[in-house]
């Protein structure tokens, strides 16, 4: 090793604690609002139709802020726009606070904007782990960032629970914990040092079949969030507004949802040992289709393994298809791929977290539910399409 590398692995060594830590607490302040957002909006708006609206709020925002955060780190660096977006979303949650104790739904919204805004920088943290790290160590911090993101998930829902019949205004209390702890993600980030350059590219000029897969792999993962959320964030309202649970149950069926989006990425890498991309692809699409006929079933059992389901088949499918689309660009042509990739996820994910609400009234949840088999039967003929016929040596590569 170089004495320029040896200097590197410090920094790449804070800069992984340091980032790990944030995308804890991101991943907590957003998880909190797409939990408890859409009764919020049924308390402050009273119209269903509205209830829905503030998540969609934190998803568009999100979207549309992915390719101005990646313009901004290219220009500012990510240190500086690292540590303005934990303070953003630090004062607009603590807006959000104020907005349910004042019974105020637009002012709840535009501070769930700002949250939404942070989240585009934070969907950034995975690229800027990777960066200054050699190649053969991308597995392991790939498992490391979505470990975070699991641990991520308990703080707020948590809070939620635990003060629910314990004070009347829990809702704006944790607001404002989460608004502290991006306070202190901010001051964490003082620490992280920048990486002048990456150690190691996986390709300095992709083979062409991979290339080829990135728009297929954009769309499929694009997809997989697509019907996520479409199950997702109406389940607390179905939940408890339609079949009367309490707030904590729910609350249940949330968190082991949102673990299994992301515990089964610890065994991706023995799995992808095993089987090609493509075959994983393939499983995580069936465990979606199973999910959505799970969730047929009547009871807390039904939402409780539909959506358990349907977290490890949008885990298989997205990570799959993010790795395609990694692998599909290298240089400074990477940080454009990156960027529309992500705006394609967000809006995706925005379009059925803003029409969700209007969906459910409409449809019923029967018909919210045959319209997420439909959507993923569509994914899966893409997935045959794209992934049919003997493989070349790029394709085999790909997969």
């Amino acid at each position: 090793m170089s004495p320029r590398a040896a200097r590197a692995v410090p920094a790449t060594s804070i800069n992984t604690r340091v980032l790990l830590l944030c995308q804890v607490v991101g991943l907590a302040s957003a998880v909190s609002i797409q939990f408890v957002g859409s009764l919020v909006g049924k308390w402050l708006a009273v119209d269903m139709r509205l209830a829905t609206l503030p998540v969609a709020v934190m998803v568009l925002s999100s979207a549309l802020g992915t390719w101005p955060a990646s313009q901004l780190m290219r220009h500012f660096g990510r240190k500086r726009c690292f540590i303005a977006s934990a303070l953003l979303a630090a004062s607009c949650l603590a807006l959000a606070a104020r907005a349910v104790h004042r019974f105020d739904f637009w002012l709840f919204c535009a501070a769930v904007f700002g949250v939404g805004l942070h989240g585009s920088f934070v969907q950034q943290y995975r690229f800027a782990i990777l960066e200054g790290q050699e190649s053969s160590r991308a597995p392991r911090l790939l498992t490391l960032i979505q470990l975070a993101s699991a641990v991520g998930i308990f703080p707020g829902i948590s809070l939620f629970g635990l003060l629910e019949g314990r004070t009347s205004d829990y809702v704006p209390r944790v607001l404002l914990v989460l608004a502290v702890l991006q306070v202190l993600a901010a001051l964490s980030l003082l620490l992280y040092r920048p990486q002048s350059a990456v150690v190691a590219e996986v390709s300095a000029t992709p083979d062409t079949s991979v290339r080829e897969l990135y728009w297929p792999m954009v769309v499929m993962g694009a997809g997989a969030f697509l019907v996520m959320s479409l199950l997702m964030v109406p389940t607390p309202l179905q939940m408890c507004g339609f079949e009367q649970y309490m707030l904590q149950e729910a609350s249940w069926v949330i968190q082991v949802h949102l673990l299994s989006m992301y515990l089964p990425s610890l065994s991706i890498g023995a799995i992808l040992r095993r089987v090609s991309i493509a075959r994983l692809q393939g499983l995580g699409l069936l465990f979606l289709l199973v999910g959505f006929l799970c969730s047929w079933i009547p009871g807390l059992g039904g939402h409780l393994v539909g959506l358990a389901l349907v977290g490890v088949g949008w885990c298989f499918v997205f990570v799959t298809a993010t790795t395609l689309v990694a692998r599909s660009r290298s240089g400074a042509e990477r940080f454009r791929a990156q960027g529309v990739n992500d705006l394609c996820v967000f809006a995706a994910s925005g379009v059925a977290s803003l029409t969700s609400g209007a969906l459910l009234s409409v449809l019923g949840w029967s018909g919210l539910l045959s319209l997420g088999v439909l959507l993923v039967l569509c994914l899966m003929a893409l997935a045959w399409h794209v992934h049919r016929g003997p493989p070349n040596p790029g394709r085999r590569a790909a997969t």
